[in-house]
């Protein structure tokens, strides 16, 4: 049995609403069970990161890496596919690039050198779980603008349509025969 297709709307805003906020491109194309699910589990670890990291694990430097490795923040690239919290957090640098005040109370600003230097002894390990989640919600993200965008994978009919009439058009000596077909000689 076939299933008829989703119908996707306009994949290309379902995307673009998947990257700002995950899932909502889902509940724009009518598949809610898949958008709070996104919604759910991509918010939800990218929250928690956040709050495991104290707020200081997200944000973004403008800095050359190969002039000065230790301030760029490579890490980013894989936490903004998440949305608006990735805009917030280029917002916030682009204002200290020009001198000016952080936005909402400095929320994904650069934290200062003395309190990145200080998550260290005072989270253990915990800061580097806070990097991995914010950084793996952003590249769940990814999957799930890609399944915005494309839908979900079925099977093509016509191929389905023929792998079954060849199934059937098969002699019976050749279904039964070992590796799949596949006379060998010398058996019994």
């Amino acid at each position: 049995m076939s299933r008829p297709p989703v119908p996707l709307k306009n994949p290309a805003k379902a995307a673009l609403l998947a990257w700002l906020v995950p899932g909502l491109g889902h509940f724009y194309q009518g598949r809610t069970g898949k958008g709070i699910l996104y919604a759910v589990c991509i918010i939800g670890l990218y929250t928690l990161g956040l709050v495991l990291g104290e707020g200081k694990v997200v944000f973004w430097t403008w800095t050359n890496p190969l002039a000065d490795s230790e301030r760029f923040r490579l890490s980013f690239l894989s936490q903004a596919p998440v949305g608006l919290p990735a805009i917030l957090a280029v917002v916030q640098s682009i204002l200290k690039w020009y001198g000016e005040q952080p936005i909402f109370w400095g929320f994904l600003a650069e934290p200062s050198q003395i309190a990145i230097n200080g998550l260290q002894p005072k989270l253990g390990k915990i800061v580097e779980i806070a990097w991995v989640y914010t950084a793996v919600a952003g590249l769940l993200n990814v999957l799930a603008i890609y399944d915005a965008y494309d839908g979900p994978a079925h099977i093509d009919d016509e191929l389905e349509e023929e792998s079954e009439s060849a199934t059937a058009a098969s002699p019976a000596s050749e279904k039964n025969a070992p590796l799949g077909g596949v006379k060998v000689e010398g058996r019994a």
